[in-house]
């Protein structure tokens, strides 16, 4: 039998993995965690200045294990409340326990909470440095993405875009490797310590194709110019592939989350009917939409012309017979 208050698990998942406006003890975690990150951060920046690290003493050992110490506490809290994931009905909780683990944010979530594990574990050992930590430590900076709209965005178009980039990335290697080689003919005799060899010669390939030209090193020879022009060439296409590419699925990213904001506006400005729910009335008043089902009803909406009832019962439909 179902229970319309939500479990202590539920509301810990909701206030870790869905900030809402009309939620405020998700808003006040977010806000905590997102102010705690940023500390970190200024504090492991702050102790590469000598002057900061002469007076703060071995403050910065106890605050190392402050923070390392939230981390590892808030990895733990959200690998119980993983249990909670929506959409994921046909999963046991230790199976969508397993999943967050080996998710990309899981996976940061681990990283942020290691100097803890290693400072007990290896408390005598050259990794338990404290220099050493704290550069692993800035891994936690990407946990932000979390909070942040413009962060969460790049990151949804890599993944929507990664079998692309990496096309890009491999055509990039494949020029590189070849213009090492044709650098090194023409080069490698009267500039055996730039080009005396193709491995040698991958630096200029990989500074010229991405069009930083250093200028550390440059071809002497007239066909190395010639070559080295040919190059250039090439890599201004090469190089405003993938720049291309995260601009164009950027601004389509962009206009989805502002037609789902629109729908958002709707949602909560119209009244709805619970008549036309398949739920009991009772039910109905605790419906809550997560993220991924707001998306689902809106693309119902948009592409098989169903109100905005019709394509919550749809929903709702499924999640209470999954």
């Amino acid at each position: 039998m179902q229970t319309n208050n939500p479990s202590l698990r539920l509301i810990t998942y909701r206030c870790l993995n869905e900030p809402d406006t009309q939620f405020w003890p998700s808003i006040l975690v977010t806000c905590l965690i997102g102010l705690v990150i940023l500390l970190n951060v200024i504090e492991v920046i702050l102790s590469t200045v000598d002057s900061y690290v002469l007076v703060m003493g071995d403050t910065l050992i106890y605050t190392a294990y402050l923070f390392a110490t939230f981390f590892t506490l808030e990895f733990c809290i959200r690998v119980w409340a993983a249990a909670e994931t929506p959409h994921e009905k046909q999963m046991s909780a230790w199976q969508k326990r397993w999943k967050y683990l080996f998710s990309a944010m899981g996976l940061v979530d681990m990283l942020s909470s290691l100097p803890l594990l290693i400072w007990l574990l290896l408390p005598g050992d050259e990794w338990a440095d404290l220099r050493i930590l704290k550069l692993i430590a800035m891994v936690r900076v990407l946990k932000l993405t979390r909070y942040s709209t413009s962060l969460s965005t790049l990151a949804r178009v890599y993944r929507e875009n990664q079998h692309t980039l990496f096309a890009a990335a491999l055509v990039m290697l494949i020029l590189m490797v070849l213009a090492a080689a044709g650098i090194y003919l023409f080069e490698h005799k009267i500039q055996p310590e730039g080009f005396g060899s193709i491995p040698q010669s991958m630096w200029w390939a990989f500074v010229t194709l991405t069009t930083v030209g250093y200028g550390d090193i440059v071809p002497l020879t007239t066909g190395g110019k010639i070559f080295g022009a040919l190059v250039m060439v090439c890599g201004v296409g090469i190089a405003a592939m993938p720049a291309g590419i995260f601009a164009s699925s950027f601004v389509q990213l962009v206009r989805e989350q502002e037609k789902e904001r629109r729908f958002m506006a709707r949602f909560k400005n119209k009244p709805i009917n619970p008549a036309a729910l398949a739920l009991p009335r009772n039910e109905h008043s605790h419906f809550h939409l997560s993220m991924s089902e707001q998306r689902e009803v809106s693309y119902l909406m948009d592409e098989f012309g169903l109100t905005l009832e019709q394509a919550m019962s749809v929903v709702a439909h499924f999640r209470h017979n999954i």
